[in-house]
């Protein structure tokens, strides 16, 4: 119900919010996408997604400006995104931009890292939300190039396999190292959300430096873990939603993966996670609400 004091207005036909649809992000009823519009498949949802990005490297971008129509008609229609994409906060990789689309297009979750370690939280509740309100049919999760938080979960990584190397063959050494360490640990409690996001993206960087064998060096580890980091994020979301794993099974929703190249602006495109077969038939327990405690899935 408007408020009296903005006056009356007319009803709003489709001719006063069309907007050229060359300008738009996949079909489109009103030029841009709201709820007026059926929701798109995975497999189309994904063909847009590509389209808009071999735009966006070619330099031929259409998304452009986003004058009062189209506002006007996501004000009054809603939202109908062609895809979710959960992609890292680093203001180089901008969601929309890359995929050469506008607001209303994309619903864009971002953290840094692009991760989800946590069953109860605010990533896992607005992907069930877009996948169950808005509709949308493709899930993408979105690594890039050079991701600053992989790189410092992978330098952690290695600072502590030194350590523990130096334990193993010097007692004395290892004494000193782990004082060390307990007097860091005080002065560190100021930034210790960040040692926190860093301690959960371990494991990636782990992972990765087994993949690759001994030898890797840093760079090699943390470009691979990028990688790594989009499986996982992936096969946490089925993990922990009861809701995303059922529509997954039943062929209604795709989840899949893809990495951003900084440097060429090109996305490659990763397909499905090699887990899902088996995760979508994960029976775990995931808590009820973020009252819960904490689970984390290995």
């Amino acid at each position: 119900m408007f408020c009296s004091c903005l006056g009356k207005q007319a009803p709003y036909s489709e001719n006063d919010f069309q907007v050229d649809p060359s300008e738009g992000f996949g079909p489109s009823k009103l030029g841009v996408r709201t709820t007026v519009d059926e929701p798109l498949s995975a497999s189309q949802a994904i063909e847009v997604l590509q389209a808009g990005n071999r735009r966006f490297v070619q330099g031929d971008a259409k998304a452009g400006g986003f004058d009062q129509r189209a506002r006007r008609a996501l004000a009054s229609h809603g939202q109908r995104p062609v895809a979710t994409v959960i992609g890292c906060a680093d203001s180089r990789c901008p969601v929309e931009q890359l995929f050469d689309a506008r607001p209303g297009d994309i619903f864009v979750l971002r953290n840094a890292g692009n991760t989800c370690t946590h069953a109860e939280g605010s990533m896992v509740g607005s992907v069930e939300y877009s996948v169950a309100v808005l509709e949308t049919k493709m899930i993408l999760v979105l690594g890039h190039t050079g991701c600053g938080a992989i790189m410092g979960a992978t330098k952690l990584f290695l600072e502590r396999s030194a350590q523990k190397h130096i334990e193993a063959t010097c007692q004395k050494d290892a004494q000193e190292t782990t004082d060390q360490s307990t007097e860091g640990s005080e002065s560190d409690k100021s930034r210790s959300t960040l040692l926190g996001l860093l301690d959960a993206l371990v494991p990636v960087a782990e992972q990765a430096c087994v993949q690759l064998g001994a030898g890797s060096s840093t760079e090699e580890i943390a470009a691979h873990a990028v990688k790594v980091n989009v499986w996982r994020t992936i096969n946490f979301l089925l993990s922990y939603s009861l809701i995303i794993r059922e529509k997954v099974a039943s062929g209604e929703v795709e989840l899949q993966g893809a990495i951003y190249n900084m440097s060429s602006g090109a996305v490659d495109f990763l397909g499905k996670s090699p887990k899902q077969a088996q995760l979508l038939n994960y029976d775990g327990h995931v808590v009820p609400s973020m009252g819960g405690p904490i689970r984390q899935v290995s």
